[in-house]
This record gives structure tokens, C-alpha cells and sequence, in this order.
């Protein structure tokens, strides 16, 4: 069996703050979590839709709940300012492309990756310039994970999880962690899924599992009450990357003014 050198190393980031968002560039070694509370973004989506292609309007009109759409349209118009943040083009003019498994890019800047998850009120995005993958859940009272347990972790993982004092934060730190892994992957989740490592340490994967030999970081950290979240990046060096956790203002003359366009 032919075996990748690649390793996941997997880290718990206790004191990850949030911070306002500030004019900053993207260093090499920083991963940048942009987080953004929906609710908060609700009167600003007729502005927000102005800066959506119509076929991005189009696939937002397919959700089938008014929440959703207007989800989609807050979080996809926010990703845009972001990518022309850091690229200096004009909002207007950030289109997204997709590779064949379906994960977006900016062919105008392939050097500046990102990612997007969301889960009930909050949406979050990652920018790197390195692969990278992200994932947030809400840790929901009443969701029975039990039963899944076979069928999306190993034994040592199921394990971990059921001699865990805390179980369904164990259950949601292996969830997110092998869901941010397999996004930067751009693989999705199936049928391997189950075998993706999640545990700290360091581990070593078998190639068939990611047709991949590059190393990866994969961070937890506590978004907010109830929310968890997990970044996987290429790794740069065994020294741990920088993380910045980042709030988007709720307003649009903030984010006008974060991509220096003017009204």
C-alpha cells in the first residue's frame, strides 16, 4: 500500500479571541477567520445583493426557506469583500471559478485561498495562502449523535468521544476537525471519511485516503457560546500558525470602507 508523507497535526487554540477587523495583508504564515453573525446582517440584504452576479441571485432563490436565501445572500456578498480586501479588485469584480470537485477559487489571484461553513446564526470564512479548509457547528442540545458514531469515526475515535467527560464536545471537536480537513482537500465526505484522523497528536495517512503528500495543521477553537470550529491548512514548519479570528462590521459604511470603494 503506497503511504503519503503526509501528517496532520492536530492543535486546541484556548485563547483565540475576537477582534475587530482591521486593513491588514495577509502574511504567509497567518490564517485569517472572518466571522459573521447573521442576524445582525439582515437589514443590510437588499445592499449586500447588489454585489451578487445573477447567477449568484438565481442560486439563492433555489433555497427553499426565506432564512436560508437571505443566509446565502449575506455570506456569499461578505466573501466577496473579503477576497477584494486582500486582492484590491473592485467588489464588483470578484467572480468565483470551481475545480472539478466543486470548491471555489479566485483564478484572478490563485496564491489567496479560503473557505466558507456556516451553521444556524453564524457563518465564518478562512483566508490563507495555503490550502485551506474550515468548519463550524452548533453544539445543539438536542441532537442524538450516538447513533452516528459507527459509521463516521474509528474505534479510537468513538472511544475517545464515549470516555470523554464532556461527549458532545469531544463528538463535535472530531466532527469539525475531519470536516475542515476534507474541505481543504476539496474531497467532501464519504466513504474514507470515517478513517480521516481527528485525535491530537500527529498522524500519518495512508495516500488512498487523500491522494495527497503535502503536511497539514488542523486547529480547533471555540468560536462563541455553543458554537466550535475547526481550520485545516497546509503546514509551513512544525511551528504553529498564526491565527486571527476577525469580526465583519454589521454595517455598509464599514464595509465599503474595508474595500475602499465609495457610494
Amino acid at each position: 500500500m503506497k503511504i503519503s508523507n503526509s501528517i496532520i497535526e492536530y492543535l486546541t487554540i484556548q485563547d483565540l479571541k475576537l477582534i475587530p477587523i482591521k486593513k491588514k495583508s495577509l502574511d504567509t504564515d497567518e490564517i485569517i477567520i472572518y466571522t459573521i453573525y447573521l442576524p445582525d446582517f439582515i437589514d443590510l440584504k437588499s445592499d449586500l445583493s447588489q454585489f451578487l452576479t445573477s447567477k449568484e441571485l438565481k442560486k439563492a432563490q433555489r433555497f427553499f426557506k426565506e432564512l436560508d436565501r437571505n443566509r446565502f445572500i449575506i455570506y456569499r456578498s461578505i466573501l466577496k469583500f473579503i477576497l477584494a480586501a486582500h486582492t484590491k479588485l473592485n467588489v464588483k469584480n470578484i467572480y468565483l471559478d470551481y475545480h472539478f470537485n466543486k470548491k471555489p477559487y479566485l483564478a484572478s489571484h490563485p496564491w489567496l485561498y479560503f473557505n466558507v461553513s456556516h451553521s444556524e446564526d453564524y457563518a465564518a470564512i478562512a483566508v490563507s495562502r495555503k490550502n485551506v479548509g474550515l468548519d463550524i457547528e452548533y453544539m445543539s442540545r438536542d441532537f442524538n449523535f450516538t447513533s452516528l458514531l459507527p459509521d463516521v469515526f474509528d474505534d479510537n475515535q468513538v472511544l475517545e468521544i464515549q470516555n470523554a467527560v464532556d461527549k458532545k464536545h469531544a463528538f463535535y471537536t472530531s466532527w469539525t476537525r475531519k470536516e475542515a480537513f476534507v474541505k481543504a482537500l476539496g474531497k467532501g465526505i464519504d466513504e474514507d471519511f470515517k478513517y480521516i484522523p481527528s485525535l491530537d497528536g500527529q498522524h500519518s495517512i495512508d495516500f488512498h485516503l487523500t491522494k495527497n503528500s503535502k503536511n497539514w495543521q488542523v486547529y480547533s477553537f471555540n468560536l462563541t457560546d455553543h458554537y466550535l470550529g475547526a481550520v485545516a491548512a497546509e503546514a509551513l514548519s512544525t511551528i504553529p500558525r498564526k491565527i486571527l479570528l476577525y469580526t465583519v462590521p454589521n454595517n455598509m459604511e464599514n464595509l465599503l470602507d474595508m474595500i475602499k470603494v465609495k457610494k
